[in-house]
């Protein structure tokens, strides 16, 4: 009796242990569902809203033409830029009808950063407002209309990005008012340094001959880039 008692005994015991580890398998499968799932659904959300910002960079470049906007691949060097960089507060200094800007947020997006963008011709700025809500990035961007060498002293700092894509002749005076506002480390690009450099001389020597700044040259397309970097 007793030897049969505790044979029923021991098997209830591992009856309960089946029992338990087969509900613990259950609970871990499902949290493993529970993990992956909302996971795919970012990557899937993600680039759902990276193929209609690219499907708006396309019609611009199709539809709005003579804008001065970056080449795709100087787009995409920008975007990877904010990202390398993991640049959360970016400036923009000449946002035309918003195609440097697009692709700029486009690297904000996988920071969790924002742009702030300029833009002095009220046509111009209609078109880039337009354009970042047909993208899907309006919440990523701020639009200033004014010149911006009177708007970037009422900014907040500190930024870590700032790009320059405006009028040429006066580089120097929007890397000065930038510069102060720039975090160390920070980067300060500009655009057009190799298809229109004879324009923007003083700018190159000001960021080449800088002790604060170190500088590089960067050839993403036809216009090509400064990278400055502030030391300190």
């Amino acid at each position: 009796m007793r030897t049969g008692a505790a044979m029923n005994f021991l098997r209830r015991v591992v009856d309960h242990r089946r029992l338990r580890a087969g509900w613990q398998c259950r609970f871990r499968t499902l949290a493993v569902f529970l993990l992956v799932i909302p996971c795919g659904l970012l990557q899937a959300q993600s680039s759902g809203s990276d193929a209609r910002a690219q499907a708006r960079l396309n019609w611009m470049r199709e539809h709005q033409p003579g804008m001065w906007n970056v080449a795709p691949s100087e787009g995409q060097w920008l975007q990877d830029e904010i990202v390398r960089t993991g640049a959360k507060r970016a400036l923009e200094v000449g946002a035309s009808n918003g195609y440097s800007g697009i692709w700029i947020a486009l690297g904000l997006r996988e920071t969790g950063g924002h742009l702030i963008t300029l833009e002095i011709d009220s046509h111009r700025a209609q078109l880039a407002q337009q354009n970042f809500k047909a993208a899907g990035v309006s919440s990523l961007i701020t639009l200033r209309l004014g010149d911006a060498r009177k708007i970037i002293p009422q900014l907040q700092g500190p930024f870590d990005f700032v790009f320059i894509d405006a009028a040429k002749d006066q580089y120097v005076d929007y890397l000065q008012l930038a510069k102060p506002k720039v975090r160390v480390g920070g980067v300060i690009v500009a655009h057009n340094v190799t298809d229109l450099r004879s324009l923007v001389e003083d700018y190159i020597h000001a960021i080449t001959t800088d002790p604060e700044l170190t500088t590089t040259f960067v050839n993403a397309g036809p216009g090509g880039f400064s990278v400055s970097v502030k030391q300190k």
